[in-house]
């Protein structure tokens, strides 16, 4: 496995590690994929950054690292000579691009104690993200080449379940394993396998939608559920064969799909945006744009968000406005951006991450996001602070769902098999 990759998925299994309470046989995947987390947020692409202690416990919060584990989290970076210390807390970090932090995660944890149980969790998710596999392959494949007893192979498949590293339905009294992964890669030859298991009428809807999102590249969430209805359009969210943009503040929330492959003609979608970086630089540009009124500052069409881009990657500032200064609080927090206090609460905004910025614009004028979006909005306000990737989306859609719908989920899986 790619140093990248494997990075990405120690990324993966964090983010769902923090969202349990008790998972302390995968303490070194969360401590190296912690410190991945944090040393993105503190990075700036193209130059070195020193931040003070104040934006360091911030950026810590914001990273989801608790205050009892960011000594931790800095000594091992520190010991890794990625970043430096000062008696005054401040933090140094040389110019680091998401690329190289997944590669320095996976050194990380290469350079850990990790055993082969934590080792076999993460080759398990990527063995099943082309296509789903049954139990018994993927449980002979782990115990096989991580020379795992029965008893600790089945317990690493239970705790993998319980945590949710990976996904699963029964079809025909069998488990049939899978991830969010499904349709990062050879989507075209997966969606027709889908299509040719639904009903006549089914198939019909998800190709209209299908056409949408080919020629606009995303349509608001309102839009896709009036053309497939819920049932369908919750069953097609599990397989996870569309992405689930949300982008929030504290009174409203306002999610847009996507198709998964949308950064595939740029690499590996997987690895280029395991940070979901990009996808959220995307998402709150066109909420931002979409929902800004005139007089705070607009990015007004798409030619204009071009421009912007365009400008951030010359390493020009832009502004100043209000909107600047609410639309990108997301960013701001994750040191995609950063800002600069005008007047008359008006901001500047500069670029950090000049990678992520590189892959938006291409996304933008050269993916699946290229065309005009169909994201209408009736709201008028903004203060986007919240992103939710398509993964944590989906996941919420798959402990919520009826289970009346398991066996038609499973016998989409199982079509993705043949």
């Amino acid at each position: 496995m790619k140093k990248r990759t494997e990075g990405a998925w120690i990324i993966h299994h964090t983010k769902k590690i923090q969202d349990v309470t008790f998972a302390t046989d995968f303490e070194d995947i969360e401590l190296t994929g912690k410190c991945g987390l944090f040393l993105s947020s503190l990075a700036a692409s193209n130059q070195e950054s020193t931040l003070s202690e104040e934006k360091v416990k911030a950026i810590a919060k914001a990273s989801n690292i608790k205050k009892v584990e960011l000594d931790t989290v800095m000594n091992t970076l520190k010991d890794a000579l990625l970043i430096d210390t000062s008696k005054n807390g401040d933090i140094t970090v040389l110019g680091v691009t998401t690329s190289s932090v997944l590669t320095h995660t996976s050194d990380l944890f290469n350079q850990s104690a990790a055993d082969n149980f934590q080792k076999a969790s993460i080759e398990l998710s990527d063995y099943s993200s082309n296509t789903p596999i049954d139990e018994l392959e993927l449980k002979e494949y782990i115990s096989d080449n991580y020379k795992l007893s029965t008893k600790e192979n089945n317990k690493l498949f239970s705790q993998i379940e319980e945590i949710g590293l990976i996904d699963y339905e029964t079809i025909d009294s069998k488990k049939i394993y899978f991830n969010g992964n499904l349709f990062k890669k050879d989507s075209l030859d997966k969606t027709r396998k889908v299509l040719d298991s639904l009903t006549p009428e089914e198939s019909r809807h998800v190709q209209e939608l299908d056409e949408h999102l080919s020629k606009e590249g995303c349509v608001i969430y309102d839009f896709a559920l009036q053309i497939l209805g819920e049932p369908l359009l919750n069953k097609l969210q599990s397989i996870a064969m569309y992405d689930f943009n949300e982008v929030s503040n504290t009174t409203h929330s306002k999610i847009f799909l996507t198709k998964p492959s949308s950064f595939a003609k740029f690499g590996n979608p997987f690895e280029d945006d395991a940070l979901d970086l990009a996808k959220a630089f995307i998402s709150s540009l066109i909420y931002g744009m979409k929902i800004s009124p005139y007089e705070r500052g607009q990015i007004r069409g798409y030619n204009m968000l071009y421009n912007t881009l365009k400008k951030l990657l010359r390493g020009e500032r832009v502004g100043p406005c209000t909107a600047i200064g609410q639309d990108y609080q997301i960013l701001e927090l994750k040191r995609v951006i950063q800002l600069e206090h005008g007047y008359n609460g008006m901001y500047y905004m500069s670029l950090l991450k000049f990678d992520i910025g590189q892959l938006a614009l291409d996304v933008l004028q050269q993916g699946d996001l290229a065309e005009h979006t169909t994201l209408e909005v009736d709201i008028n306000s903004s203060n986007a602070s919240i992103y939710n990737g398509p993964e944590k989306n989906r996941v919420k859609t798959r402990r919520k769902k009826d289970t009346s719908h398991s066996q038609d989920i499973g016998e989409l899986l199982r079509t993705m098999r043949n």
